[in-house]
């Protein structure tokens, strides 16, 4: 089954919108494919190095016995046909006839064949040689390459990454906290196989991010704050929702919302979903594991936003509106 994506224009009529494709994401880790050894000139062999040191000795001993396996190639047949010649004719001062000259002449040939061979091997011995020598450069190249694949997505399994090294990027680029943060939101959404589109527009009518996916279409808001959305943000996103002619509306905070009866409504009447840190993290887990193989790093910090399965924490009620129901 097919679904066509359908996304404001790029640039409004009114010009309330500007809309930028996945690209204005920036590198995205989530959809990086893995480095491959073959890119920098590797085998698998060549990874093992104690495979690589053991070729390359072997290397080494090649091109040291280049002079004695020349000659040798040559003093074994001539050995061969001199000691024959002594035995069958005797006379050593005497010419030798035609039949010995074809026999000396095939010696030759065959020892310019063995010469020429290893001469050959030499070759291979030392493009095999040059290879193994500078492995180590590749070798640390590729797994630099491969340390920072991991790297990126492994950090953004752990909170210090989405509450404190987004205010570090942002800071460095001179931009809210809320815009890198939508950014990051906007890759996870890539790696689901959303179609995504940033609204870059300094006043976004309550909506950060477009995406569609075969789920249907989507208007996302990102709140990047010390405390929960306001039951105003919460109004805000369904009346975008509702504007844009979205299915669905995603209010995605560090804290979740407070889950008092007015935000509860707007959620089940308005077709929203509250996300806080605990279920970026789940699907960053989720993500890194699928990609990865590995296990995320420990961190207790998740426990802030996680439960002990690893599923992200309920959204508590407000103190008054349990009060007026204990009541």
């Amino acid at each position: 089954m097919t679904y066509a994506p359908s996304f404001p224009a790029e640039t409004d009529v009114a010009g309330r919108l500007m809309l930028s494709g996945a690209d204005a994401l920036g590198p995205n880790p989530w959809t990086t494919p893995r480095p491959e050894p073959e890119a920098h000139g590797l085998t698998a062999d060549d990874l093992d190095e104690k495979a690589a040191a053991r070729s390359l000795r072997a290397a080494k001993i090649e091109l040291r016995q280049l002079g004695a396996r020349v000659l040798s190639s040559f003093l074994v047949p001539l050995t061969a046909f001199g000691t024959a010649y002594y035995v069958l004719v005797g006379d050593l001062t005497a010419p030798p006839s035609f039949e010995w000259t074809v026999y000396l002449g095939a010696s030759l040939i065959l020892a310019a064949l063995a010469a020429r061979t290893q001469t050959r091997q030499h070759a291979l011995a030392k493009e095999t040689h040059e290879h193994l020598t500078s492995l180590d450069d590749r070798r640390l190249a590729y797994r630099a390459k491969e340390r920072d694949w991991l790297d990126a997505q492994r950090k953004r399994t752990t909170t210090k990454f989405w509450t404190d090294e987004i205010a570090r990027i942002a800071a460095e680029k001179s931009v809210p906290p809320g815009d890198v943060f939508a950014q990051e939101v906007g890759k996870l959404f890539v790696a689901w196989g959303w179609l995504v589109k940033l609204n870059q527009r300094a006043h976004d009518y309550g909506v950060d991010i477009f995406t569609n996916g075969k789920e249907g279409s989507a208007v996302v808001q990102c709140m990047h704050a010390d405390s929960g959305p306001s039951s105003h943000d919460v109004r805000e996103l369904a009346g975008s929702r509702h504007a844009f002619g979205s299915d669905f509306g995603l209010l995605v905070s560090i804290h979740p919302p407070t889950a008092t009866r007015q935000n509860e409504f707007y959620s089940e009447k308005g077709q929203l979903e509250f996300w806080h840190l605990g279920h970026i993290l789940e699907q960053c887990m989720v993500l890194y594991r699928q990609r990865t193989a590995e296990y995320p790093p420990d961190d207790e910090s998740r426990l802030q936003f996680l439960n002990a399965d690893g599923t992200p924490i309920a959204i508590a009620e407000s103190e008054q509106e349990t009060a007026e129901a204990a009541e």
